[in-house]
């Protein structure tokens, strides 16, 4: 069995996705899937924006990619009819950030 170390997780994310966003480099059409889960739940650029701008980090939902080899990382935000809406990001290849999945949370 081979044991490779995790790479330590980024610091200053938000900050990150934030200077993504303010040059355009946030893309969420880059992944079938993004694209998907953004049209069956209603999820528009608007909300993604709000949730870039004004959301809060939960580092308790990012997650080690074993498969990619890096960590994605998740922010949350309420929308404006007051739905709480998580997104996951891939920033690896920062300025370029990646929107993996978007995703309505329930308590």
């Amino acid at each position: 069995m081979v044991i490779v170390d995790k790479k330590l997780k980024t610091s200053n994310v938000q900050a990150k996705i934030k200077a993504a966003w303010d040059v355009g480099k946030v893309r969420v059409d880059s992944t079938l899937h993004s694209s998907q889960r953004s049209y069956q739940r209603a999820i528009e650029t608007t909300d993604l924006r709000d949730v870039i701008l004004y959301g809060n980090r939960e580092e308790e939902e990012d997650r080690w990619k074993e498969d990619r080899g890096h960590w994605t990382y998740a922010l949350r935000n309420r929308d404006v009819d007051g739905r709480d809406i998580r997104i996951i990001f891939d920033i690896e290849a920062f300025p370029d950030v990646v929107v993996v999945t978007v995703m309505h949370v329930y308590p």
